[in-house]
């Protein structure tokens, strides 16, 4: 027998509810809605990881959003009083109480952020990001109203219904996705244990019914669990095509004898001056911001380069930075105090000098580029 309790993640009502499900049915095992990874951040266990590498590693754009989200989900669980992920913990620890074994059954969540970000398209990641800001603007009785009310099935499906119209990769990878992989490990419980007891978000208990009544269309765990790799698509071809382009022309230029003193200075000059001012906007060191300056015309003609690398390396040096910080940071209570945060600090620098220097290569393509064509293919341009 296979038993599901949909959940809201900060309701006490669903705490309560997991509580006295297991001692009633007293399963053979409880499966949570968990990774190793989620599972030891509720229990304040964050592995410690040095920034250099999260910053070498991922976009920092992705882990800024990854903090302001445990912020956001923080003080949504101040306004309920109940700790996000806290029903997933007392359902663990009702089952341990009893001598009962316990299963996490969610795919990493690492994994789970890679698909995504590799899916998600300019346009759609803009559209997160506005409904993210509306979410953070949200008054504390709006919280309120609105957790209690994702416990009843019809307000979940409206709920999901208006996530996969705003963002249906991310809805497909976070959603679908996890519903197939969680499935497919209460299949796998299934063959050792009979009464099985599932605590999982509001959100994926009628994707995992509808799974378990039709298994034969599951894809495999191993096929759900792997991270692609970044297709060549628009993306890969701006940050490749534009360096090129513009290296391209100067040399073209050059051949047909364009002097190239004053469109190399505005080049310098575009790229320098925004990422200088990005920099300094986001509260970064004034050493961070001229590492910045200087590097940034070099880093927007090399794809496998970026500003924010050495400017974020320089903030690092004059902060001090530990590798405690970054864990600190998904602990920050408030805006001000995750703006106060070193490691956090460090990745707006990172961001913000790659947006600068980002816009000085755009507004280069009217003032430099255009011009160097018409010049070099005499007005055909």
């Amino acid at each position: 027998m296979i038993t599901i309790i949909g959940t809201a993640h900060i309701s006490k009502e669903s705490v309560e509810e997991v509580r006295q499900k297991i001692l009633e049915l007293r399963p053979d095992i409880v499966a949570v809605e968990l990774c190793p990874t989620r599972y030891m951040g509720l229990r304040e266990e964050q592995r410690d990881v040095p920034l250099l590498d999260l910053i070498k590693e991922k976009n920092s754009l992705v882990l800024i959003a990854n903090l302001l989200l445990s912020y956001l989900q923080r003080r949504m669980g101040e306004e309920t009083g109940v700790k996000p992920g806290k029903e997933m913990l007392t359902a663990i620890e009702t089952a341990q109480g009893l001598g009962i074994p316990f299963a996490l059954i969610d795919r990493d969540v690492e994994v789970t952020l890679r698909r995504a970000s590799a899916r998600m398209g300019l346009v759609e990641k803009l559209r997160v990001v506005k409904e993210f800001l509306l979410g953070l603007s949200m008054s504390g009785e709006d919280v309120s109203r609105e957790v209690e009310g994702l416990r009843g099935e019809g307000k979940v499906a409206e709920v999901l219904e208006g996530f996969q119209k705003v963002s249906p990769n991310i809805y497909e990878v976070l959603v679908k996705e996890r519903d197939a992989y969680m499935t497919q490990r209460i299949l796998g419980l299934q063959k050792d244990y009979g009464n099985i007891l599932v605590v999982v978000g509001a959100g994926h208990k009628q994707g995992i019914e509808e799974h378990l009544a039709r298994p034969e269309g599951l894809p495999e765990v191993q096929e759900l669990s792997q991270v692609p790799r970044k297709r060549f698509g628009l993306g890969t071809l701006l940050k490749y095509g534009i360096p090129a382009l513009f290296l391209l022309t100067f040399v073209l230029a050059f051949y047909r004898g364009i002097s190239l003193g004053a469109p190399l200075q505005q080049w310098v000059l575009y790229h320098s001056v925004p990422t200088f001012l990005a920099v300094l906007l986001v509260g970064g060191s004034l050493l961070s911001a001229l590492v910045g300056m200087v590097v940034a015309p070099v880093t927007a003609i090399h794809p496998l380069l970026a500003a924010g690398w050495f400017a974020g390396i320089a903030e690092m040096k004059v902060r001090r930075v530990t590798v405690g910080d970054v864990s600190t940071a998904f602990k920050a209570a408030s805006l001000r105090e995750l703006y106060g945060n070193k490691a956090f600090r460090v990745l707006l620098v990172t961001a913000f000098a790659n947006i600068g220097s980002s816009l000085g290569t755009f507004y280069s393509f009217p003032k430099i580029l255009l011009p160097l064509l018409k010049g070099a293919f005499g007005g055909l341009v």
